[in-house]
Formats: structure tokens, sequence, C-alpha cells
């Protein structure tokens, strides 16, 4: 009787954990789409580029690092070192290199020198007074690590594109010059210089043609985004899809939050963690563009992007500011420095106080999102309990 009673257990245990989950009928189409979409993100946007030179990923908020492992994963895959090999990011000023890229080519050298080359990069990483969050420590360090088992024609290369200034040269005179020029026109100039070491890398002798951008939210929009009165809002991806119109596309990840939770719930009823597709012919295309809220417009997600990816769900998202050892007391008071000019021509708010400074960006601090109970309860109102 006793092994009658667990067999039954166990049966209807197991029909328990394999009926669907309930959910509300509004997200059908898209539940039915994904469980016959068998591609992975990483695959999607690698096989994007077999017909495009240039591929656009719209990244999450900079603080959120599982995006930077997603990064991690598709730049050492075999496919994406053979074929492709360049990546240009929006993080960090285009005068680091080639030091930067000096860098990440660089061999044997010791777990110290790695260190403290990545801190001194990162302290000189931002046009104002510091960069803190961890993405650009973290991406430069396993960059560094992947090459390290690739031949020199192999190693990935990469490229920050962000306006400069001249961190020996800092003045108040010098950095209004810089807020009323340079950043004004930060899009033009990041896709000049994108178009000027693209075009560099298409007439050289290396076997590599193509290459990953890395911008986050408006500017990796293609050229369709307008205002209301239709003028066109030439974002870096604008610029980029003119200049190689049908050798471009532009693909956005999962952030935080698209149409009210109905795509997360959508990808939880599916158990789909990790996938990749086309916004045309999908239903996720002909949703609003809900990811611009500011002006009034009717374009939809396929008409923004050329496609999306699922990577993680915001549960699991992790926020990471700080960097062990990037302030101590050899480099505060030049920070506090930097502020104080900085304080003279932006309203942009700094820390001061001591203990703070070290507390936010001399450690590592993980955090989950902010708000992700409210977050969640937005997922799970499509979800039937």
């Amino acid at each position: 009787m006793k092994h009658i009673f667990i067999i039954v257990c166990g049966i209807i245990t197991i029909i328990s954990c394999n009926q669907p989950t309930k959910h509300d009928i509004k997200i059908n189409k898209y539940v039915d789409f994904l469980e016959n979409n068998n591609n992975t993100a990483k695959d999607y946007i690698l096989d994007l580029f077999v017909n495009n030179d240039l591929v656009i990923l719209c990244e999450r908020d900079h603080r959120e690092n599982t995006q930077y492992d997603f990064l991690k994963e598709l730049i050492s895959d075999s496919r994406f070192i053979k074929n492709v090999g360049n990546i240009f990011f929006e993080t960090g000023m285009r005068n680091l290199n080639p030091e930067l890229n000096d860098f990440v080519h660089s061999e044997n050298l010791s777990e110290k020198e790695v260190e403290e080359k990545l801190i001194e990069l990162q302290r000189k990483s931002d046009c104002f007074p510091l960069w803190e969050m961890y993405n650009f420590y973290y991406q430069n360090k396993e960059i560094y690590t992947i090459n390290q088992s690739l031949p020199n024609h192999e190693k990935i290369n990469i490229y920050p594109v962000d306006v400069a200034v001249n961190l020996d040269s800092l003045s108040v005179d010098y950095l209004e010059d810089f807020w009323n020029g340079d950043s004004d026109n930060r899009d033009k100039l990041m896709a000049e210089y994108i178009i000027e070491k693209f075009e560099k890398i298409k007439n050289s002798n290396a076997k590599r043609k193509k290459a990953l951008v890395i911008m986050n939210y408006r500017h990796a929009y293609n050229k369709n985004f307008q205002m209301s009165n239709k003028e066109m809002i030439y974002n870096v991806g604008a610029f980029l899809f003119e200049k190689y119109p049908n050798k471009t596309a532009n693909v956005l990840i999962n952030s935080v939050i698209i149409q009210g939770g109905k795509w997360d719930a959508s990808f939880k009823v599916a158990n789909n963690e990790d996938s990749g597709f086309d916004f045309k012919n999908s239903p996720f295309g002909e949703d609003h563009f809900d990811m611009w809220s500011f002006t009034k417009h009717d374009d939809k997600y396929q008409d923004m992007f050329t496609g999306f990816i699922y990577y993680k769900k915001p549960e699991d998202f992790k926020l990471i500011t700080g960097v062990e050892g990037l302030i101590d007391t050899t480099f505060i008071q030049t920070y506090k420095n930097r502020v104080k000019l900085w304080q003279q021509v932006s309203e942009r708010e700094h820390l001061l106080d001591d203990d703070e400074i070290y507390k936010e960006y001399g450690t590592k601090n993980i955090r989950p999102l902010e708000n992700i109970d409210s977050i969640s309860s937005l997922i799970n109102r499509w979800i039937i309990k």
C-alpha cells in the first residue's frame, strides 16, 4: 500500500510539473511565438553578422552586469573571434586608444600588473570626474583574458568612442568649451569616430572587417526615430544606418520594463530566458515603441530595431557599481579636484564626503534592481496562479 501511495504521489507531481502555466489570453500569441523559436541570444547575434558588417547592441542600464556576462559569451565564441573580432564601446573616452587596445593585446602580465592597469584605465576613462560603473573594468578584464589564449591575428580589438577631454589640462574655461561644444554634439562625434575607424578596418589587410557596436538607450536607435514633427533625430545608430545601408542591424536586449511586463511574462510562461529573433514577423515587433515616451509617436518596435534578444529575467539582474581599489589615498584628491571644476560647469551631483566616496566608488557594490518587487508584480499580473 505504501508503494502504491508513493507511485500515485509521483504521478501527480509529474503531471502538475508538466501543466502549462496559466496566463492571460492576451499574451497567447507571444508565448506561441516563443515556443516555436529555438534561437539563442548569442546565435541570433552571430547570425546577423552573416549579412551585416555592423551590429549595434542597445544595452541596458550601464550598471546592470548580467548583460556583460552575455557579451563575454558572445565575444569568446569561435565564430565571433574568426569573423568579427572588433568592438566599439560607448563607454570610455576615445583618447584611451591605442593604450587600451595595447593592454588587451598584451600577454603574460602578472595579476598585479593587470589589476593596476585596469584601475589606471578606469580612472581616466570618462570626461566627468570618474566612471564608477563596474562594466568598464569587467569588460576590459574579460577581453584581456580571452585574448591570452588567442594568436595575435585573432585577438579581439576594442575601441572606446566617447568624446574626450584632456585630463591633464582641466580648467573651468576648458570644460565650459567642452560642455557647450563636443558634449552637445556627442552622437555625431561618436558616429564619425566609429566610421573613421571602421573605414580603416575595411581598407586594411585584416581578414575581419565586421564590428559589434555597444550603445546605450537612444544612441542605438535607427534612422526611423523622429520628433513629433517628423524631423529626424540623428543618434549614433541613425548615422551608421545612413552610412552603411543594408549592412547594419540593431538589436535591443530586454530591459525594464517593456509593455507593462507583458513581454517578460511571455518569456516566463514559455520558460525561456535566452532567445533572439527579428522583430519583423513577430508579435513583439508589432507592439507600440513604449521605450520612448517623451514625445508622441506611432512607432512600433520593428520600426526602431532589427531584432530583440532576451537574456535573464529582471529578478536576476545585478546592478554593480564601484571597483575595489578604484579610489585610494593616492587618487581621492585628484577625484575631488575634478569634481570642484565640474561643479562650476554642470549641474551634475558628485560625492564629496570621503567615506561615501570610498564606499560607493572604491568597493564593489552589488544590488538587485530598484523596485524589483513592483517590477515582479507587473510581470506576474499576466500570469494566473
